[in-house]
């Protein structure tokens, strides 16, 4: 075959392949759009890093992520974490309150509290926010917690004792 002809047909061939490959669609993939993650993912990752944080005693940063999960758990199933929730507010509520930071650990026990599904599930909650109030001074608070603790569990250690040590500091 002349050189020639054999150029020619090279160049016609060429021309019609890249003429095809030009004209037809090229076929993507379609990609994935990275989303964020949603409200309760990102709850749920504030709640266990939250317990994590409680294991290693961090109780202001355990605290500070349950406060996020609690806002962004999905409300429908926010009672599958109450207990985990409750640990975290409570635990932290006792270390305050160990230290001597009563007002600190009113505000964890009102948590521990209020996220409980039933207030007969936690009597201790109630007796530790009693102690606190106690210790503080405020006396009729410190009454009402450990009444409540009374109501809930009659036989709770030293609530019945406590109640009368703050009765009889109101009558003084």
């Amino acid at each position: 075959m002349p050189k020639a002809l054999w150029t020619l047909l090279t160049i016609t061939a060429t021309t019609l392949l890249l003429t095809a490959c030009l004209t037809r669609p090229v076929e993507r993939q379609p990609t994935a759009i990275p989303q964020p993650p949603s409200y309760h993912e990102q709850g749920i990752f504030h709640h266990t890093r939250a317990l994590d944080r409680l294991a290693q005693a961090d109780y202001d940063n355990a605290v500070a992520d349950m406060d996020k999960a609690r806002k962004l758990i999905d409300p429908q199933l926010i009672h599958l974490y109450t207990d985990e929730m409750h640990q975290v507010y409570f635990q932290s509520g006792v270390a305050y309150y160990d230290t001597g930071l009563y007002d600190d650990a009113i505000i964890l026990f009102d948590k521990a509290i209020d996220v409980a599904l039933s207030p007969s599930d936690y009597p201790a909650a109630y007796y530790q926010r009693g102690m606190s109030h106690y210790r503080k001074g405020n006396y009729r608070r410190a009454i009402a917690d450990f009444d409540e603790v009374i109501h809930l569990h009659q036989d709770y250690p030293d609530a019945a004792h406590y109640r009368q040590l703050a009765q009889e500091e109101l009558l003084e």
